[in-house]
């Protein structure tokens, strides 16, 4: 039961991701791939969050926080976006997409922790 709900869970965060990703590459002309800064800080920051409390529903982890918000964040995207900057030697570019992702997410995570 678990795998399915995080299936499910999964394939909405990664539908959402897309939706995104589409919303701000057709709203913004941007140097930084905004969406993928935008998913990855509240996913950080909403993982933190709901860690905080006891999840006394046994499917709201696998769903959620395994599924939904692991769909949602993109590890390999922002991996990809780092060596596109690396390969147009687009260095000050790649320097400060790592800090606002990094640290982004870490402060968010940090956030989420305390509240």
């Amino acid at each position: 039961m678990n795998l399915i709900l995080v299936l499910i869970g999964g394939g909405c965060g990664a539908l959402v991701r897309g939706l995104l990703t589409d919303y701000c590459n057709q709203r913004f002309k941007q140097s930084y791939p905004i969406a993928t800064i935008i998913v990855n800080i509240v996913a950080s920051f909403l993982i933190a969050f709901v860690s905080g409390y006891s999840l006394q529903a046994q499917w709201l982890s696998p769903l959620f926080t395994i599924g939904f918000l692991g769909g949602l964040t993109t590890f390999s995207t922002l991996s990809s976006e780092l060596t596109n900057f690396i390969q147009a030697r687009q260095i000050g570019h790649f320097i400060i997409y790592s800090v606002i992702q990094y640290l982004g997410a870490f402060l968010a995570c940090l956030l989420g922790y305390y509240i």
